[in-house]
């Protein structure tokens, strides 16, 4: 099974500028892989934290603003905890999980599933979560989710390549009233 740091490619350069419209008080990134993205949110936000199952290789000068914790998604963190959870989730399909930093199980929709009702959880109320999808994913489980935990999508961005189409979508409570 690899485990190695997931590198940065269209779809992380496309999450990173979809989270530049955001700042607060305290985010955090689920599987943060090379930690590209915990450097980017630390410049629009008090404490940024990061998540994955292997640490970054470098995460030399990213400062006191940054912390790394060695956890499966947000599974170490209490309820309401960030303004902020964003995540980019391994979404190929896959029959088993043989690569943690793209395969996403069968579907490609089984590792997104579990990275959103980790998010939901650690969220604060007025909280937003930004997520990455593939066209890989399929969206009807992921709208279904939202749907009946109080949640509404709404789509930031989206870029097409030659073999996938990727999207950036804002998730928030309906009750917060946005």
């Amino acid at each position: 099974m690899s485990s190695g740091t997931y590198l940065s490619s269209d779809d992380s350069a496309l999450l990173r500028s979809a989270l530049s419209r955001y700042a607060g008080e305290v985010c955090l990134e689920m599987g943060a892989g090379n930690g590209g993205g915990l450097i980017a949110l630390s410049k629009s936000f008090r404490l940024t934290v990061g998540t994955d199952l292997q640490r970054p290789s470098d995460l030399g000068g990213i400062g006191e603003k940054v912390n790394f914790v060695l956890a499966d998604a947000a599974s170490c963190f209490r309820e309401g905890s960030f303004d902020l959870v964003t995540f980019n989730p391994p979404y190929l399909p896959s029959e088993e999980i043989a690569d943690r930093t793209v395969d996403g199980g069968e579907d490609g929709e089984a590792v997104t599933l579990r990275f959103l009702a980790d998010a939901m959880r650690v969220s604060k109320r007025e909280g937003d979560l930004v997520v990455l999808l593939s066209s890989e994913n399929p969206l009807g489980p992921i709208e279904r989710m939202c749907t009946e935990k109080g949640f509404s999508m709404n789509l930031l961005v989206k870029k097409h390549l030659f073999y996938e189409t990727l999207s950036v979508y804002e998730i928030a409570r309906i009750e917060s009233g946005r």
